[in-house]
């Protein structure tokens, strides 16, 4: 029961960065009170690209759920160094785009993609694999 909610973690981590950035945008568009403070500060330079990634990322997490704990294991870590990787390449990029360039958006959709692809390839070698392993050769 605890592998089952320590599994839980980043899908309940995702399911909040996307409330969060419904709860900012609406502060935002409704609320004049919440209009040059630190929710509207970061819209655009965190809150955005986070959605972002988020949304490539929660089929992911909940896949993980059910997953048996060595892939869990496995998959996290492959995600210990490269979500800081992507982040970092999030970070670099333009708040805004300039001609021909890409901003903080594109720059989350593009690492949420391929964080995804690589994490369904690895959880799905690694759930093959297993069960070759037990069903012998």
């Amino acid at each position: 029961m605890k592998t089952k909610i320590a599994q839980s973690i980043p899908a309940l981590l995702a399911l909040l960065a996307i409330g969060f950035r419904y709860f900012s945008q609406w502060c935002i568009l409704t609320n004049s009170s919440c209009y040059g403070t630190w929710v509207h500060w970061i819209y655009l330079k965190i809150t955005s690209p986070l959605y972002f990634f988020t949304i490539f990322f929660l089929p992911i997490a909940i896949i993980l759920v059910f997953v048996p704990r060595e892939i869990f294991k496995s998959w996290m870590k492959f995600a210990v160094w490269s979500l800081p990787l992507l982040l970092i390449f999030v970070a670099t990029q333009p708040v805004f785009s300039s001609f021909l360039s890409t901003d903080r958006d594109d720059a989350a959709r593009l690492a949420g993609g391929l964080f995804a692809v690589i994490s369904l390839i690895l959880i799905a070698y690694k759930h093959f694999s297993s069960r070759r392993i037990k069903s012998g050769p």
